[in-house]
């Protein structure tokens, strides 16, 4: 199976590659067929004769006086350059494919004869001619290209520039001082006549006594609407929050169903007035008409915001549920969320009276004095809301308990702290250093929006301030789509069928589903940023154009790097490697397993194979990306001169370090034995290697000694590891009982497998008793050591239930009547030795106290077994 899957990746990969090339090659979206030479070059004829003239208009057009560069024709004529600048780069690919062609034909025909060489015939001439004129055709048109397109890009990049220059003209033109007092003289009055017109206006649509039946029809129309929608909103709230809703009987529930609860409950909370208030805005805006007067703006702007508030409050309370942190999208504590969801609100509701007002403005003109006025005193309302928005309290992760619920100290793991971890707290560090810049940029721009109103530049306040909104909910928004979009690749990559017919499981499944994730969060934020963009003045075209050029190809002096050629190439040589893989597979398993070859030459011939594709993914990847092997050649000769000059070492290490990131003998994470050095492998570099000792002590290795000499892995295929743990017992022990005792102690310990099953040897006759060893497996043998702590103590603890006796050790004893002799005596038999040797001698015979060597008595221990007495512990 994975065989044909890696067919079809093949021929996938190949169909991408080849239809960009016969898309550009046939420009035109009516060419179907490979088309003759001539029917292309009349084309591109037919093509080239609108070009000039649709330039020459454009930059008419632009060299205008201001008043016609309005943003409604600046996009017209950008979308016309653009379309020219498109329809030039097909033809140009086309021009290229044609003349290759040509120069080819004419590299067939070889060089005209010399002198004395002979007469070229007269069809040859003419052949040679026609190519020749053909040719120079194909040159010429290609110049036109080149031109057109260089032309198209260079008023494009005018229209930016006029865009750019407009926008900061407009942003810093001064506007009047909302705090001074001939401004608040004037502007105060026409706002509080504008609130009073406003508050007015249902009471004058409703005496108008023209409108008495028009009235009572939208009276009813709204009541029935009301009645109808409430109820079906309510049955619809009901049946999402009973099936997809939270439930706070499940304690912890996964990612995905707390994703789709929240979009559940966010859809619950919002259908009811999405129906209410969206349907008597259709109906309004339908019926009613703009004799209705100031009224109508009033209901419609009045109901659109009222639902935006609705809806930010339902999606709000959905993602941060307060009450139920276990259904909580995100890591804030329960006063954290509460409070979030409260600002937030609170912001919807300031903004929503501010698009308000600013709706109701259209239909009765105010003046500068009070449009400013109004403008500064919401924007400094909604600065202030996102300044408590950016605050550290709101946005720090919570601190975790230090103990249990009954107050007792959590359990800490025995484990030396793996690589993962290290990364966990690294990747922590680096998320909290961006969450803090985020921040401050924003409270930033927030500041300067908000003194921008006050200081007489009202039209940059409200620039910056309604773009950070327009920007923070587009990134709520497009985090949602993220998980959604996640939470659906993980159930796409989970299906059953699809696992049955890739044949693949486990890993293999993570890994696609990381693969995916990692192909659409690319997209998604090339989405977020042409979505913001016309927030801050950049249209949206524009940050396409850029994303396509940074895509296709950027030339840098005379290096022309393409993200999608790299792409296709890594893609080129994934795939030419598969292919290798399944043919040595093949050729081990179903060739060469039947030939009655020795293992050792069936091996050969594998890696023979493996290194011959290798260089064959390499040659094709190379060649996709389009890398001049020239300038590679002359790099290396450069090289070679250096290392005969005496950079031997650092171009070995450098090698070997090539070797070890590719071959991968060691990774980061893996528990090592170097020579006399063991440790974690922290980083490898190109030059040496960093190995963490388990004392936090680093110790630098150079790759090349790695390769050089021979080394212990524990963990280069997996982190499956053996403990042995040895104990003794006196000679007369029941060995039945003991090797039960050691099976059930290390069946007991959780982090011990069952298979490979624990099982126990009598590992020697030893001189004070019998030495056993219990051996068992781990799946992680970083807890190698504290899982044989645990046995041991385990062991200590049961062999004085079950009666076990250890024998102590050995220890020399050197008694005074024999100075020079040693007696290996037990230790719990030293001072009953030693005591008759000096007590029953008399005491005219006894040693003087300064010539009697110290005798190392032992005194009994905690645990049962003797300890010296100036042992110190």
């Amino acid at each position: 199976m994975r065989c044909v899957w890696a067919a079809v990746a093949a021929v996938f990969c190949l169909v991408a590659v080849a239809l960009p090339v016969s898309a550009q090659t046939s420009p035109g979206p009516a060419a179907t067929t490979a088309a003759p030479e001539v029917p292309v070059l009349d084309r591109l004829k037919k093509a080239a004769a609108t070009w000039e003239p649709t330039l020459n208009d454009v930059d008419k057009r632009l060299n205008r006086p201001l008043s016609g560069r309005d943003a409604e024709t600046l996009d017209g004529l950008a979308t016309r350059l653009r379309a020219v600048r498109d329809e030039a780069v097909l033809f140009r690919q086309a021009a290229t494919d044609r003349l290759a062609e040509t120069e080819k034909l004419i590299e067939a025909l070889g060089p005209p004869p010399k002198e004395g060489e002979g007469e070229e015939s007269k069809d040859m001439k003419a052949r040679r001619q026609s190519y020749a004129d053909l040719l120079g055709t194909w040159k010429s048109r290609q110049a036109d290209i080149e031109v057109t397109a260089a032309r198209a890009e260079t008023l494009l990049n005018r229209i930016s520039e006029i865009r750019r220059s407009t926008l900061v003209t407009s942003l810093f033109d001064p506007t009047p001082l909302p705090w001074m007092p001939d401004v608040l003289a004037r502007g105060g009055p026409e706002l509080l006549d504008g609130l009073l017109a406003i508050a007015a206006s249902p009471v004058d649509w409703y005496q108008s006594g023209d409108q008495a039946d028009r009235r009572e029809a939208a009276f009813n129309a709204i009541g029935v609407w009301i009645i109808l929608a409430g109820g079906t909103g309510w049955v619809v709230r009901w049946w999402m929050q009973r099936r997809f809703g939270r439930r706070p009987d499940i304690e912890s529930p996964p990612y995905g169903r707390r994703l789709i609860a929240a979009l559940a409950e966010a859809t619950a909370e919002g259908i009811i007035p999405a129906l209410v208030l969206g349907g008597m805005i259709a109906w309004i805006t339908k019926t009613w008409t703009d004799d209705q007067g100031l009224f109508t703006r009033v209901m419609v702007s009045g109901l659109l915001n009222i639902l935006l508030v609705l809806i930010t409050r339902a999606v709000t309370r959905a993602a941060l549920s307060p009450g139920l942190p276990s259904w909580r999208l995100t890591d804030h504590g329960d006063q954290q969320a509460s409070k979030l969801a409260h600002i937030v609100v609170v912001l919807a509701m300031v903004v929503a009276v501010d698009r308000f007002i600013t709706g109701i403005a259209v239909d009765m003109p105010p003046s500068d004095a009070s449009t400013w006025i109004v403008s500064a005193l919401f924007k400094l309302c909604e600065g202030l809301i996102l300044i408590r928005l950016s605050n550290a309290d709101l946005w720090g992760r919570p601190k975790p308990e230090e103990g249990t619920e009954d107050g007792a100290p959590k359990a800490q793991p025995l484990a030396t702290p793996s690589q993962e971890d290290d990364e966990a707290k690294a990747g922590e560090g680096a998320f909290r250093l961006l969450l803090l810049l985020v921040r401050l940029s924003v409270m930033l721009v927030t500041v300067v929006g908000m003194m921008a109103g006050l200081v007489g530049y009202g039209r940059l306040g409200i620039f910056l301030i309604d773009g950070l909104l327009a920007t923070c909910a587009i990134l709520g928004a497009a985090l949602v789509l993220r998980g959604l979009l996640h939470e659906l690749i993980g159930v796409a990559v989970r299906w059953s069928w699809l696992r049955d017919r890739a044949g693949y499981e486990g890993p293999s499944l993570n890994k696609m589903k990381f693969w995916l994730q990692a192909l659409f969060d690319p997209l998604l934020i090339v989405g977020v940023v042409m979505a913001a963009s016309p927030s801050w003045g950049v249209p949206w075209r524009d940050v396409l154009d850029g994303t396509v050029t940074l895509l296709t190809g950027v030339t840098i002096g005379s290096v022309r790097i393409s993200i999608v050629d790299i792409a296709v190439g890594i893609l080129v040589f994934l795939v030419a490697m598969a292919i290798t893989r399944v043919a040595q597979g093949t050729l081990q398993r179903k060739v060469l397993s039947q030939t009655g070859m020795d293992a050792g030459v069936r091996h050969s011939l594998t890696a023979v194979l493996g290194y011959v594709g290798l260089v064959t993914a390499a040659a094709l990847a190379v060649g996709t990306m389009g890398i001049d092997l020239t300038n590679i050649a002359l790099i290396a000769g450069a090289l070679s001169v250096g290392i005969g000059f005496g950079l031997q070492n650092i171009v070995n290490n450098f090698v070997s370090g090539l070797i070890i990131l590719v071959e991968r003998p060691v990774k980061v994470g893996d528990w090592v034995i170097i020579g006399s050095h063991e440790g974690l492998v922290k980083r490898i570099s190109f030059r040496a290697t960093e190995l963490e000792t388990f004392t936090q002590a680093s110790v630098v290795i150079p790759n090349a000694e790695i390769l050089s000499s021979p080394f212990t892995n524990l963990t280069l295929r997996n982190r499956l590891g053996r403990i042995d743990v040895s104990v003794l017992v006196i000679m007369n022990s029941d060995t039945r009982k003991v090797r039960d005792l050691l099976l059930e102690i290390a069946r007991a310990h959780p982090q011990v497998l069952t298979l490979p099953a624990p099982w126990v040897v009598l590992k020697a006759f030893a001189d004070t008793g019998l030495e056993f060893e219990v051996r068992s497996y781990t799946s992680n043998v970083m807890n190698r050591g504290s899982i044989a702590s645990d046995m041991r103590l385990e062991i200590d603890r049961r062999f004085r239930e079950e009666g076990v006796v250890m024998p102590a050790p050995l220890r020399p004893i050197i008694t005074p009547a024999a100075q020079t002799a040693v007696h290996p005596i037990p230790d719990d038999q030293a001072i009953q030795v030693l005591a008759p040797s000096v007590e029953e001698r008399p005491v005219a015979e006894k040693t003087p106290l300064a010539e009697v060597k110290p005798v190392d008595v032992k005194k009994p221990s905690i645990s049962g077994h003797s300890t010296p007495a100036n042992d110190g512990r």
